[in-house]
């Protein structure tokens, strides 16, 4: 069930599927259209002629509407919003009676309406004025196309027909009325930021109407995603051999709907019209004779989803969603940002009422309630007006960081010497820029930033402070985001070192860990989200500490809400090392440098020169030119470190079975194996196989074993017949960095039965930051940003090798276009896929904090000579 949103390519695209959207067996097409734009009624029934000539930009009776400099050949004719219904209610409306499946349809009817109206009210702009620099509020037109059922696939079981879908098309012509008659072009970009509300609404909307049915909704996922009660998993995934032929098509390129939500949906459209003449073989006699020969029975599914619904948990379900909702809905929103846009408080107010019987209404005046109770307060606006929000209690974290930042950096501390400083740089042979980083640092001040790029020597640089503050007879400590950092931290400076988290719920119970005569160094400090960048300084403040924070603002972002690193950075005078040492030769330090700056194209250019840029024809040539350049890398050099890093969890696991079966080949992973019950980084379910030999990673602490998330180790030994799931109590033999320790699954099983093990011979980008290697290997795909390119390219000494699935490329270059010229036969040369790769690597995603907006819009009201009065939010109040 989603809503998705594409542009036209062109109106011949639109034009030629006349007959698809609205001859057929399908139900009558009608007009949203409540301002009556283009003398076209609301709910009036949609004719040929009428949609092809809006396409075109021409009234009903032929005229056009388009000024001059609006009738290019190039313009875009629609945009298609395509709401989906879960495809449980599709199998229920085929089998339903008359009756039920005339208001079922009449369910989808009204959810449709629900999103065009919050579109119109919410996402509808048009835009005008020099460089389209105004925007002004135009009402929408939406053609909407009731279909029942998707393009014919094949089955599990052999046969081949389109199964039932119930989804909406809401063609809406690029078009509107402005203020003053005149007919301009709709902003896209608002109307395709909105999909994600807008589906929200869809499901809310739909899962309300259903509930009046007198059916219950369950398996409510994300962004409020439902099944009807009563219809199981087991038909559903019978009937849904489209979506799973989508699917394929995205693995077989190597990547997923979610991790190209727009390739995914051009997927299905280019491949529907690829099938627009086939024989229709959809039909009701054909779903109940495929449904009985598979042991379901369809006609039957309206009976069981009436008596499910009168289960009391799908009640009390009910009544805990409107119990949880306020919190439910801050919390949803504050875990990855600070600050929201008014888009983002609507999908997550709609979508956290999924299944509590409110209707849209009800719905609108529980997300104003959050504004009125001041859960959420307004901060400012976007370009076109629409307000942003935070919360109280995130505007009060971020504002106490730079202010308990200010008063650190003004408090004094212990005086360093700073020719023993000097005499420490030297003879750890420092250079310059390094140098005055170190001083800076060992200042008199009770907090120090030192800011640095990737492979700059940020560690190096540590040295003699840690020295010299030894040297004064001081204690040092190590604090770093992750375990595994930390750990290197005090391998490398000889010091106590414990993650952040660690040290943090040490001083939560009293257990004090810092005092006036300690310094603590916080490694990787850019991943460091505001609100524990808080509870730190609030900890250095109380104990009287320094605290020496190190990192970079340009890598990955903080997981959470803003970092706190630019924070402190307002408050504190950063010391910079910049010059880039890690790699040995001077283009690839310039490389790493243009990927920090955005200019990924010179980047890949100088890769591409090299032949370091390899290309491969679809997602298991890349999986396998990995495996080779890994194999030929450890043939010159066994004992050379080599990182092997992908985006996604998925790549990952692909490339750990492509690097085991050459292990098995080798002999290096030999023996009886078992098979694991696991579970991913991201929390999904999956399964590995185990046998001597593995090179495993732990993704959950445990003090009895003595392992943190990211602890790898070698498997010594198993015992379990071959091939088959082995119970919790099966025990396993590791060899944990030098130490032997044998123990029990059932000692990191988690509530779900599931082993929170993984393969470790790749690696994240997220895992990836913080390490240096002698040599990586990265599976470039279409989603890397510019902080994950900077931080997958610069870990390695020797080399970096990037990997391109081609295929993938190619496709998202002509589904996405982003500037690509579509309307070629030709393959894109690897001149343009390197320009059109580097347009989205360039992209910088820095996450904005309160203090941030709160700043941009003080300065707009001094340069706008707004008076205080009229300020969405007194700046200057106390939280």
């Amino acid at each position: 069930m989603v809503a998705t949103w594409n542009p036209a390519a062109n109106s011949g695209y639109y034009v030629s599927q006349t007959d698809y959207y609205i001859e057929g067996k399908h139900n009558s097409a009608v007009w949203y259209n409540p301002s009556n734009q283009f003398g076209i009624y609301d709910r009036k029934t949609v004719e040929s002629t009428e949609f092809e000539n809006l396409f075109a930009g021409l009234d009903p009776d032929g005229e056009t509407l388009l000024p001059a400099s609006g009738r290019r050949s190039d313009r875009t004719p629609a945009f298609d919003y395509t709401l989906s219904a879960p495809r449980s209610m599709s199998l229920l409306w085929a089998g339903a009676s008359p009756a039920t499946k005339s208001a079922i349809e009449h369910a989808q009817a009204e959810a449709v309406r629900a999103v065009l109206k919050l579109l119109e009210q919410e996402a509808s702009y048009a835009r005008r004025g020099k460089g389209g620099t105004v925007y002004e509020k135009v009402p929408i037109a939406a053609a909407c196309f009731p279909h029942c059922d998707s393009r014919p696939a094949l089955h599990g079981d052999g046969r081949e027909f389109g199964d039932p879908n119930l989804h909406t098309h809401c063609v809406i012509p690029n078009l509107a009325v402005r203020s003053d008659g005149t007919v301009g072009a709709l902003h896209s970009t608002v109307l395709r930021d909105w999909k994600m509300a807008a589906g929200a609404t869809y499901h809310a909307a739909l899962a309300h109407n259903l509930q009046k049915l007198g059916f219950a909704v369950d398996r409510i996922g994300h962004n409020g995603v439902f099944e009807i009660a009563g219809v199981d998993d087991d038909i559903i995934e019978y009937f849904s051999a489209r979506h799973n032929e989508i699917v394929d098509e995205l693995s077989t390129l190597g990547t997923t709907g979610k991790d190209s939500p727009a390739l995914a949906s051009s997927i299905a459209k280019s491949t529907r019209a690829a099938k627009i003449s086939s024989q229709d073989i959809s039909s009701p006699e054909i779903w109940k004779e495929a449904a009985l020969a598979n042991g379901f029975n369809v006609n039957a599914l309206e009976s069981m989803a009436l008596e499910a619904a009168k289960n009391k948990e799908l009640i009390n379900e009910s009544n805990s969603i409107l119990e949880s909702y306020r919190s439910g809905v801050i919390n949803e929103l504050m875990e990855t940002r600070s600050v929201v846009d008014r888009r983002d408080l609507v999908r997550a107010g709609t979508a956290c009422l999924v299944g509590s019987g409110l209707g849209a209404e009800q719905i609108s005046q529980k997300i104003e309630r959050l504004l009125g109770d001041q859960d959420f307060v307004v901060l400012g606006s976007d370009a076109i007006g629409a307000l942003r929000y935070s919360t109280p209690e995130r505007i009060r974290i971020e504002r106490n960081v730079v202010a308990l930042s200010s008063n650190l950096a003004r408090e004094k501390w212990h005086e360093i010497d700073p020719n023993d400083i000097s005499a420490q740089s030297k003879c750890a042979g420092l250079s310059s820029e390094q140098s005055v980083a170190a001083l800076r640092a060992c200042s008199s001040s009770r907090i120090a930033c030192v800011e640095g790029s990737p492979g700059s020597g940020k560690t190096t640089t540590l040295a003699p402070i840690v020295a010299a503050y030894k040297n004064a007879g001081l204690r040092v400590l190590g604090a770093a985001s992750a375990w595994r950092i930390a750990n290197v931290l005090r391998d490398d400076l000889q010091i106590e070192s414990r993650a952040l988290a660690s040290w943090l719920e040490r001083d939560r119970h009293n257990q004090n860990f810092l005092d006036n005569r300690t310094v603590l160094i916080v490694d990787e400090s850019g991943l460091i989200n505001s609100e524990d960048t808080h509870t730190l300084l609030q900890a250095v403040e109380k104990s009287g500490a320094k605290v020496i924070l190190v990192g970079d603002r340009d890598q990955l972002q903080a997981i959470g809400g803003a970092a706190g690193l630019p924070l402190v950075a307002r408050a504190v005078e950063n010391a910079h090392v910049t010059t880039i040492v890690r790699q040995k030769e001077a283009w690839a330090r310039d490389a790493v440098t243009a990927f920090g700056s955005g200019d990924a194209v010179t980047a890949l250019s100088a890769f591409a020169e090299r032949e370091l840029l390899i290309e491969t024809e679809g997602e298991t040539a890349a999986i396998k030119e990995i495996g080779d350049r890994w194999a030929k890398l450890r043939q010159i050099n066994p004992v050379a470190s080599t990182l092997l890093i992908a985006k996604t969890n998925s790549e990952v696991r692909a490339i750990n079975e492509q690097i085991r079966s050459r292990l098995k080949n080798d002999g290096v992973v030999l023996g009886p194996e078992i098979t694991l019950r696991t579970v991913t980084p991201s929390g999904h379910a999956a399964s590995i196989n185990l046998a001597a030999g593995d090179e495993i990673r732990f993704l959950k602490r445990n003090d009895d074993l003595g392992v943190i998330n990211g602890t790898t180790g070698t498997v010594l030994s198993v015992a379990a017949h071959p091939g088959k799931e082995v119970r919790s109590d099966q025990v396993i033999e590791v060899n944990i960095h030098g130490r032997k320790v044998r123990f029990p699954l059932s000692e990191l099983v988690d509530s779900n039965n599931r082993i929170p093990i993984s393969h470790a011979y790749a690696s994240t980008i997220y895992g990836s930051q913080g390490l240096t290697v002698d040599h990586a290997i990265v599976l470039l795909n279409p989603t890397f940003d510019k902080h994950d390119a900077y931080v997958a390219a610069s870990r390695s000494r020797d080399s970096t090798e990037l990997v391109i699935n081609k295929r993938l490329v190619n496709k998202s270059m002509f589904f996405c276009a982003n500037g690509y010229d579509t309307n070629r036969d030709i393959e894109p040369s690897q001149a343009e896929r390197i320009s059109w790769l580097a347009t989205r690597m360039s992209r910088a995603n820095i996450k904005e904090s309160t203090v941030d907006l709160m700043d941009f819009e003080a300065h707009k009201l001094v340069t706008h000579h707004i008076r205080p009065a009229e300020k969405r939010l007194d700046l200057e109040m106390e939280v």
